[in-house]
């Protein structure tokens, strides 16, 4: 029994093993790195929704979005997978395929759509992903002390139209 909560401990059968953990150590790095790829996107369709005129196909922030991205999608197609990391790999796997998309639609002209709807879909996998193990948070700015549900929910950044 857990003397804090009065239930029973966790059974030593979902434990992390020593493979998993190594796997989570590493893949920690690559979860990171997509979250700041999508982050750069996602900068970048901000400032072209104001009216930026440097937001184009040829901003730094879309250069070192790339680069990083192509150095993460290969870090984590090489990864040594576990049989209990499998599920989160497919989610890192399938977030760096959407944001491949999101960059080659950026590359070719900030449109909104093209870009927003491939990087919506890496954000929502990397979501999925920080849900299947251990030390992979997202953050949930809608439980922030800077704002109520409601009014958050109600004041969402929308670009366009579109919620980000």
């Amino acid at each position: 029994m857990d003397r804090y909560i009065g239930k029973h401990a966790q059974p030593v059968r979902d434990a992390i093993d020593d493979q998993t953990a190594a796997y989570i150590i590493e893949a920690r790095r690559q979860f990171e790195n997509l979250r700041q790829v999508s982050a750069q996107l996602a900068g970048l369709m901000v400032l072209a929704a104001a009216g930026s005129q440097s937001a184009g196909p040829h901003h730094p922030m879309l250069e070192s979005a790339a680069r990083l991205h192509e150095e993460t999608r290969d870090a984590v197609a090489r990864a040594c997978v576990p049989r209990r990391a499998r599920r989160h790999h497919l989610f890192l796997l399938a977030a760096a395929e959407s944001l491949a998309g999101a960059l080659r639609a950026a590359e070719s002209g900030i449109a909104l759509d093209p870009v927003l709807v491939p990087l919506r879909a890496a954000y929502a996998q990397l979501q999925q992903a920080s849900k299947e193990l251990p030390g992979f948070p997202m953050v949930a700015f809608e439980q922030g002390c800077c704002g109520a549900k409601e009014a958050t929910r109600e004041r969402s950044l929308t670009v366009a139209g579109l919620k980000l």
